[in-house]
């Protein structure tokens, strides 16, 4: 049936709008609307006249009520609510027009039907009411009273004048006047979820448009309160007591589906919890089928349309479609089938929808020759403004065959087929992202040239400048996203990662920053292959983001030779830092430092400050917690320093202050690694945002340093805050995630929380051997970590086992000589000496002592583990001079690094006395065990230091 809208009078001669309209696949509101109120006749009429047409109109309702509804006709009041018409039938009961006696006012009245009023649907229908009641606010249709007359549950609520979202989409409005409509619609949705309620059933038939241009949300009959649990079964339910709350109830069956599936998000679908987010995936997809005319998923069956949501994902936009870019990014996000993907509130989507209905303003510096036109007419301003603003409407153009549909139809297949358990949450994650960059892209190239075409706020200039920086963004998005066309594992692993470290292209709007930059060479011969060397970094910057790491260097080989022989310095120090980045990402630690080396020299000798601060951050950090050579990299931290400054962006500074924070926690300086780390992460939310892979770094860096100080509940809580992030940003499945998962396991074990540091360590290691393989590094640790959690428990054989698979897969993958290799014997020594095998235990920490000594250097916190370790296999055999000598230095290794009151020197001064009670020294030996028990009180004390690297 074709959509209606009949114009009628009610009894007091007021207009109404009743909308029919086609039911929607899995609808559950059927309604059609007749012209069944006789006209009045307001000049004069007799009592006959008016008793004759009180009749017809009850004649009339009557016929109507049986032939839609098949049900008796309804009391003729509810409470002082006097029935006038019918207006429609929802899945719960029927709407009536009627007069408020007291208030003189028309009201819509809902009645439960007489078919769904056993207890359950009593307790439900008076649920909407008490939710709807809650809540007052302009987009959300007012409940005026909740009642019973004759056994008949009622609520009265304000008349709308309007029509239904489905009927008016019909009109054809324009997308800014969906866009606006809807905007409205999700005031009304904030207003329940700030009160505490989910509407979960959200869809175009329940929200209203007034005449007045107020839209209304409509139907909570399935609101229910957020955070409530699926803990009750319908008999539970049924059988409930009438008291409390009727919010608190649950009306869904776990595993069962209530709503319009059409419209419902996928965890609805499946039958699990919803909450505010699950609204909001509602809300996109009607406002997604309101803009583009088709829903974003497809699929007529449940099994269908969720095979469409978390396989093949939103349709491509039709082809000539108007909706701006911007405003599909914002859908993809809020359609994203995780929840933890989506916006994290109504409020955070609106807002870039709000922008869109009501844009900034913006000052047009129109020329006086137009000024002195407005006399001749708008319209021929307008005109000229047209014309302008068309010469800024290329930008879209500028991505075709980089990143459009058919690219990113190209990069999911790619992806997906990896077959890789984690390959469909990347793609959802770098999907939306790489949508995110390329609609970013082409706002910053309209901007750009508006503010010299259309504005007149830019030079010809400036302009070139802006966009010679958007023409290399671009560069780095096509070489990103031809890198996500060949994946292998490595690049699926590295792929989210890849698509957030594209460059900001905040960047390009600051003209002053673009000015100062080492103008290409006069020469054009030169010019052309600069440009063409500079494309070729850019491809090995996108294999580095992706792990393609030996690719990735032999393209920056080649650039350093051919940079040499042009000659051109700035490119040769481009060259060379990213030939240093990578030699540190294939763990050529010394050939690193000196690509860098040289790359800061060219830089510095150019005025090249972005590459100069780049090389000095990067030359403390791999001399400083990668080799361990600490004084030179504090040197090359003076230089970092004023140069992370100079490069004027929050996320230079932010490097800065992590690579200092990463060498001070290297060298045991603790407080100071808090205090950078610290300064860091509050930069990083500020500049990047609370979920951005690089705050879950700087969260681990703290989690570390709180560890090693003994704060674990403080470690406990950030590493969870860390591996929250990757959870969100990678997915479940990630290896990322896997490592996360592994350092909170860590701190839970350091806590003595066996049984969690168990489960949590072996989830981790399933997702490091299905995606890696069984004979990856990071396989090795997971091992090693189970290893460790069955010794603390007494389960002896089956930690040796895990420890020595550990120790050849280190040695295999990393050589004897790495310290994870001495954490591994470290294990091994300390299991042999529990169980009395002590020329096995004290050869296993002497090699970890040698190991450690060389790499971390002789006054390492690590170094006094190994020395305390292998102090107690000498005091278990007597040789108690020996052990003093060994646990003297390391306290004073402790107490230097640590300080005087960590949990790790009473450890040392523990041994030191038992030492002392050995050789028959007891006042030393008490005063010992008295300093170490005051130092016991600031955190638990682990069985070793530390359990590992």
């Amino acid at each position: 049936m074709s959509n209606e809208r009949t114009v009628k009078q009610d009894a007091q001669g007021q207009e109404s709008v009743l909308v029919s309209g086609p039911v929607a696949p899995w609808g559950n509101h059927e309604t059609e609307t007749l012209d069944c109120t006789p006209q009045r006749n307001e000049t004069a009429h007799s009592d006959a006249v008016e008793e004759d047409s009180h009749n017809t109109q009850e004649r009339i309702a009557a016929r109507v009520r049986q032939r839609l509804f098949q049900r008796s006709p309804p009391a003729v009041r509810f409470g002082q609510f006097t029935v006038q018409d019918t207006i429609g039938r929802g899945g719960m009961g029927i709407v009536y027009a009627a007069y408020d006696q007291k208030l003189d006012r028309k009201v819509a009245v809902k009645v439960l039907l007489e078919e769904r009023s056993g207890p359950e649907a009593r307790r439900r229908f008076l649920r909407e009411a008490q939710a709807m009641a809650r809540l007052s606010h302009p987009n959300v249709v007012t409940v005026h009273e909740v009642g019973e007359s004759d056994g008949e549950v009622y609520v009265a609520m304000e008349f709308i004048r309007g029509q239904s979202i489905d009927a008016w989409i019909q009109t054809k409005p324009s997308w800014a006047e969906v866009l606006a409509v809807f905007v409205q619609a999700g005031q009304g949705l904030i207003a329940a979820h700030e009160v505490g309620l989910v509407h979960r059933d959200l869809k175009p038939h329940n929200i209203m448009r007034g005449e007045d241009g107020v839209v209304k949300v409509l139907d909570f009959g399935l609101a229910r309160a957020i955070n409530e649990e699926f803990s009750e079964t319908l008999e539970d339910i049924v059988s409930a007591s009438g008291s409390g709350s009727l919010l608190a109830s649950s009306f869904t069956r776990p595993g069962t589906v209530m709503g319009t599936p059409a419209y419902m998000s996928p965890e609805q679908l499946r039958g699990r919890p919803a909450d505010a987010r699950s609204d909001q995936f509602s809300f996109c997809v009607a406002l997604y089928e309101a803009l583009y005319g088709e829903r974003p998923y497809e699929g007529r069956s449940l099994d269908a349309l969720l095979a469409s949501i978390y396989r093949d994902g939103v349709r491509p936009a039709p082809k000539n479609s108007r909706v701006p870019t911007a405003v599909r990014r914002v859908l993809l996000r809020g359609l994203a089938p995780h929840p933890d993907g989506r916006w994290p509130s109504m409020e955070a989507l609106l807002e870039p929808l709000r922008q869109r209905v009501a844009p900034r303003r913006r000052s047009l510096a129109l020329p006086s020759v137009v000024v002195g036109l407005l006399g001749l007419g708008v319209g021929m301003t307008m005109d000229h403004y047209t014309t302008w603003t068309d010469r800024c409407t290329g930008a879209q153009s500028q991505l075709e065959g980089i990143w459009d549909d058919g690219r990113r139809q190209q990069t999911k297949a790619a992806l997906l087929g990896t077959a890789l358990p984690y390959a469909l949450d990347t793609w959802q994650r770098v999907g939306s992202r790489l949508d995110d960059y390329a609609a970013d892209w082409a706002d910053a190239y309209t901007e750009a040239c508006e503010a010299t075409a259309v504005r007149h706020e830019q030079s010809e200039e400036h302009l070139g400048l802006r966009m010679g920086c958007l023409q290399a963004r671009r560069r780095h998005l096509e070489a990103t996203v031809d890198v996500l066309t060949r994946p292998d594992p490595r690049v699926v692993e590295h792929a989210v990662q890849a698509v957030t470290n594209l460059p900001p292209l905040s960047r390009c709007a600051e003209v002053d920053v673009l000015a100062a930059q080492v103008p290409p060479p006069e020469d054009p011969v030169v010019a052309a292959r600069v440009t063409t060397l500079d494309g070729t970094l850019v491809q090995a910057q996108a294999m580095q983001e992706a792990g393609r790491y030996d690719e990735a260097l032999a393209l920056a080989d080649t650039v350093v030779t051919e940079a040499t022989a042009l000659g051109h310095e700035p490119l040769l120090a481009r060259a060379r830092l990213r030939q240093g980045l990578l030699r540190e990402h294939t763990g050529a630690y010394e050939a690193a430092v000196v690509a860098l080396r040289q790359a800061y020299d060219a830089a510095t000798a150019q005025d090249l400050t972005d590459e100069a601060a780049a090389a000095s951050a990067q030359l403390t950090y791999v001399l400083g917690s990668i080799l361990a050579r600490h004084d030179e990299a504090r040197q090359w931290g003076v230089h970092a320093d004023p140069l992370s400054r100079a490069v004027r962006t929050d996320e230079a500074r932010a490097l800065y202050l992590r690579t200092m924070g990463t060498v001070a926690s290297s060298q045991g300086r603790y407080d100071e690694a808090q205090a950078l780390a610290q300064q860091a992460l509050k930069i990083q939310r500020k500049a990047l945002g609370p979920d951005h892979p690089k705050v879950a770094l700087t969260l681990s860096d703290l989690s570390h340093v709180a560890s090693s100080k003994g704060r674990y509940d403080e470690a406990r809580t950030l590493a969870r805050q860390a591996l929250e992030i990757w959870h969100r940003v990678l997915g479940p499945d990630h290896p990322e995630t896997a490592t996360a998962l592994d350092n909170l396991s860590t701190v839970l074990e350091q806590q003595g929380r066996y049984k969690q540091a168990h489960d949590l360590t072996q989830r981790a290691l399933t997702i490091w051997q299905r995606a890696l393989g069984a004979d990856h590094p990071k396989v090795a640790g997971g091992l090693n970590k189970l290893g460790t959690i069955f010794e603390l428990q007494g389960q002896y054989d089956q930690a040796r086992d895990y420890y020595r698979r550990a120790q050849m897969l280190w040695q295999r993958a990393l050589g004897s000589d790495h310290p994870h290799v001495a954490g591994a014997l470290t294990n091994l020594g300390v299991l042999a000496h529990a169980q009395g095998q002590y020329d096995q235990a004290r050869d296993a920490h002497e090699r970890a002592l040698e190991i450690w000594e060389q790499t971390l250097g002789p006054d390492h916190p690590q170094v006094a583990g190994a020395l305390n370790n292998l102090g107690n296999v000498h005091r278990s055999q007597g040789k108690l001079d020996e052990a003093r000598t060994l646990f003297e230095r390391a306290r004073k290794i402790l107490v230097h690094t640590l300080g005087p009151d960590h949990p790790h020197v009473s450890l040392t001064l523990t041994n030191l006395g038992l030492v002392a009670s050995a050789q028959g020294k007891l006042d030393e030996a008490r005063a010992l065990f008295e300093r170490s028990r005051r130092g016991q009180q600031t955190g638990p004390i682990t069985a070793r230091i530390p359990r590992l690297p």
